[in-house]
């Protein structure tokens, strides 16, 4: 299912972009280093308005009082301003963090709410709210336009390798990216436990539910699950590898991340 709306939305948005090139390529002189500034135009533009992009494919509204404050809470926290709430009507548990320089977002999924009790909430919360206080989206932005830029300029000063750019680029420079969301995503948990060490154990619960468990018992059990039982599974699942996918993961393996979560048990 995650993997579906997760599709849906790079196609979205693979496609926004191919329109956006369209329109700034028709207007811009192609150049060499002015192509480069045209690479900057066309991911900028999308930066602006991947947020609606965003709210759209996963279904969002805006939350309810209860999980706004806890939101706000989490935010004054970390010193950073509030962002907008939603909730995602989606069918996967899920969380994530949103948005451009203008305009600040994030979201809890349905399912997400039905799942986790309020500490493995608020926990889930602070890495997200991590994530706009590293300031990632920008980062994540900063590294495609990188990526694409290299690959840019490898075709028009040799065009005449071509097939080896092509293989580069998706053998490299493609896989690199996502080696820099995991490093994001590991940057925004340990982010998360350092500014409290009281989010380390329920986020590392909250990532087994989510992980591990979801697919094996209903959410109306996993809820109030026994913290204890939660926690005796964890290191089967470190010492399995459980949830090493491979070069195109977005995030660590579920292993490695409760692995390092531990060093920050309170």
């Amino acid at each position: 299912m995650v993997t579906r709306y997760w599709l849906r939305y790079y196609v979205i948005s693979f496609a926004s972009i191919a329109i956006i090139d369209v329109i700034v390529s028709s207007i811009i002189i192609n150049i060499p280093f002015l192509y480069i500034f045209q690479i900057v135009i066309i991911f900028g533009l999308w930066y602006l308005i991947s947020p609606l992009i965003m709210v759209f494919l996963l279904k969002m509204r805006k939350s309810g009082e209860e999980v706004a404050k806890t939101v706000e809470k989490v935010s004054k926290e970390f010193g950073i301003k509030t962002p907008h709430v939603y909730i995602s009507y989606v069918d996967f548990p899920n969380a994530l963090a949103f948005g451009n320089i203008f305009f600040r977002g994030m979201a809890v999924t349905s399912p997400l709410l039905d799942l986790l009790n309020d500490q493995e909430l608020e926990a889930v919360i602070a890495h997200e709210i991590s994530h706009l206080k590293n300031h990632d989206p920008e980062m994540l932005i900063l590294s495609i336009m990188g990526i694409n830029s290299v690959y840019s300029i490898l075709i028009y000063f040799f065009p005449c390798y071509i097939e080896l750019i092509v293989a580069l680029y998706f053998l490299g420079l493609f896989p690199l990216f996502f080696a820099i969301h995991r490093k994001v995503e590991k940057r925004a948990d340990i982010t998360a436990v350092k500014r409290d060490k009281n989010f380390a154990v329920p986020l590392e619960t909250a990532l087994i539910k989510i992980a591990y468990l979801s697919d094996k018992l209903p959410s109306y059990v996993l809820k109030n699950f026994p913290e204890l039982q939660v926690l005796l599974m964890k290191y089967d699942i470190i010492s399995s590898n459980y949830g090493n996918g491979g070069l195109f993961r977005t995030h660590p393996s579920l292993s490695e991340r409760l692995r390092y979560l531990s060093n920050y048990e309170y």
